[in-house]
């Protein structure tokens, strides 16, 4: 029959609309229709040759197998301890992805929930043969292990990586990428974190941060600041400041840049800056955005600002250290129950001397933590899930509140290595950047 793919993408199509309210005459009904459907024109394929490989990730998997020319293959998955091709549609909540080719990334998952894969094959629009075998993962945190990056960029000293748009290919489809920013001018893109390529640099100064708001927008030496959309040109824009500029934040529809002696700048399309009052005359070293409202910024001696109207008006609040601070960011944590949402916001500051500083409200009050370690902590990231820190030594901590803090250890070959740079949450993966080009990351 030529329907073959008419009917299993209707399958795929009533399994994830109807399944769950109408469970017993959906998948009566779909089950009919895949068995109805007797193939098109094509035949069924054996499973590739040594089946699938299935690697865990923070909240996905990656399955990958030896593909075969002009064959296509279908994954199939759930939340099962396991699962098969012919079957799938009487496992809850599994899934199908057709026509896919290795590696292929399964995101959305819930980590610490078992998952089962399978895998089948067909050629042209024929159905599929037999499913490989039943394999089970479960998600978990990023962040327990480390593997070093392939290249150094360059040999540069990396300050900063951010994730954005980089351009479009051939059909229109928008690209991410991963970007790197460091010393003299170094700039580099990922698609997936790990393999980086150089690209052209707005400038052969020292670039200390970098931000995604619409465009990506980075900052550094000299109160230096440059946009692009396209990650090959850049357009300078006028900071009205020759003070360093050190770190750069946005909400999505702002975005903020500070730097030594206290500058604060504020922008809503990376051209054009205006002037904030500064509480302070100290370096500011980070700066953030809570999804409460709230903008945090850090600095030399133990400096803490926040402003609750949109960035206009900074006040400062005490940090109860001297150690400078490097770093702050905010994670929003979600709990729903069958009646109820309710969403808590925690602040953490980092700094010297392993100073790790914790506020529940936005950063008005700020609580000194146990890190774990006395490294200096220099730059940080987080998801609704947990919080990374990293800084010299190669020294890495993580926790899922900014109460109780993991150190984790990177690569022997980075141990050395100060880390400037860290992102988490994009393609489940945690990236970490430094000292003469280290790199390390986590998934």
């Amino acid at each position: 029959m030529p329907y073959f793919r008419f009917y299993f993408y209707l399958v795929v199509f009533m399994r994830n609309f109807l399944i769950h309210s109408v469970r017993p005459l959906g998948a009566a009904l779909l089950v009919a229709l895949v068995v109805s459907a007797c193939g098109g024109s094509g035949s069924s394929a054996p499973p590739p040759p040594g089946g699938i490989t299935v690697q865990a990730g923070d909240g996905q998997a990656t399955v990958s197998w030896t593909a075969t020319p002009d064959a296509k293959y279908w994954i199939f998955y759930a939340p099962a301890t396991s699962i098969d091709s012919r079957n799938w549609l009487n496992v809850p909540n599994s899934k199908a992805i057709l026509n896919t080719t290795t590696p292929y990334v399964v995101t959305e998952l819930t980590n610490g929930t078992s998952y089962s894969f399978t895998l089948n094959t067909r050629i042209g629009e024929g159905p599929g043969g037999e499913g490989t075998p039943s394999i089970t993962i479960v998600p978990r945190l990023a962040g327990a292990t480390w593997a070093s990056m392939g290249g150094n960029f360059g040999g540069n000293t990396i300050r900063s990586i951010g994730y954005g748009a980089g351009g479009s290919n051939d059909n229109g489809e928008i690209l991410n990428y991963y970007v790197a920013v460091g010393d003299n001018g170094t700039a580099w893109r990922s698609s997936d974190g790990i393999t980086w390529s150089s690209i052209p640099s707005p400038t052969s100064g020292k670039l200390n941060a970098i931000s995604y708001l619409g465009k990506h927008i980075t900052v550094g030496a000299g109160g230096f600041i440059a946009y692009g959309t396209d990650l090959s040109t850049w357009t300078q824009a006028n900071s009205q400041t020759t003070s360093n500029l050190n770190a750069i934040s946005n909400n999505g529809v702002i975005a903020i840049a500070v730097g030594d002696n206290g500058v604060i700048r504020r922008t809503g399309d990376g051209g054009t800056w205006t002037t904030i009052a500064s509480p302070t005359t100290q370096h500011l070293y980070g700066v953030s955005y809570s999804s409460n409202g709230t903008w945090n910024a850090v600095g030399a001696q133990g400096t803490l600002l926040m402003s609750t109207d949109g960035g206009s008006t900074w006040k400062a609040t005490a940090s109860g250290t001297s150690n400078d601070l490097h770093a702050v960011v905010a994670q929003a944590n979600t709990v729903t129950t069958t009646s109820t949402s309710t969403t808590s916001y925690t602040t953490v500051a980092v700094g010297d001397k392993g100073t790790v500083l914790r506020s529940a409200d936005g950063g008005t009050t700020w609580v000194s933590q146990n890190s774990g370690t006395t490294a200096n902590l220099l730059t940080s990231s987080s998801t609704n899930q947990q919080i990374v820190a990293a800084g010299s030594e190669g020294t890495i901590i993580r926790s899922p509140d900014g109460l109780a803090w993991t150190v984790s250890t990177a690569p022997t070959t980075q141990t050395s290595s100060t880390l400037y740079a860290v992102l988490y949450g994009y393609l489940g993966k945690i990236v970490a950047a430094g000292q003469n080009g280290a790199g390390v990351y986590s998934q």
